[in-house]
């Protein structure tokens, strides 16, 4: 079976044995970012403005993973799961690791946006994980080197972000 043939099922949902984690397998569709976004959205079981920064931090996070790592490449694939908790939202997003032959990036929230000018970050897209410091409560991720990371990312359940926009 080619990588072709095996995306054409994704995105696909992960079935979990705890009712309050969701999971969602997508490939390297730049569309499946969207369909992760409204998955993640019927997942968070919350209003809309509630879940406003664990979306906009999805798509963002997904779209680093299709542009920087080997989930962009042909059969490449990001791995999504949230996690409600009573005062959070627990979201992880997974890459398939570096792209063969190159050097291997971690991430990092870049705050300046010209020379010597900390600007606020509103708009989603191009902004990545600084969008994601700014919308969640704690961010980090793990990995080993050469293969796939993890970005965790919490959230308040109330819509509250880390840094008043």
């Amino acid at each position: 079976m080619t990588p072709a043939q095996t995306s054409l099922d994704l995105p696909r949902r992960i079935r979990h044995t705890d009712p309050d984690t969701s999971g969602l397998v997508c490939g390297a569709d730049l569309h499946h970012v969207r369909a992760a976004r409204r998955w993640a959205m019927q997942a968070t079981r919350t209003t809309p403005g509630a879940a406003h920064p664990l979306l906009v931090s999805l798509a963002e996070l997904h779209a680093n993973a299709l542009k920087h790592t080997a989930s962009g490449l042909l059969g490449g694939r990001v791995r999504i799961e949230i996690q409600r908790r009573p005062h959070l939202f627990l979201l992880r997003v997974t890459d398939d690791g570096p792209w063969p032959g190159r050097k291997v990036t971690v991430p990092t929230a870049s705050t300046k946006f010209g020379v010597g000018k900390p600007e606020s970050v509103l708009v989603e897209g191009g902004y990545g994980l600084a969008l994601v410091d700014a919308l969640a409560l704690y961010w980090d991720f793990s990995g080993k080197e050469g293969g796939p990371l993890t970005v965790r990312a919490a959230f308040d359940r109330s819509g509250r972000t880390r840094l008043p926009l």
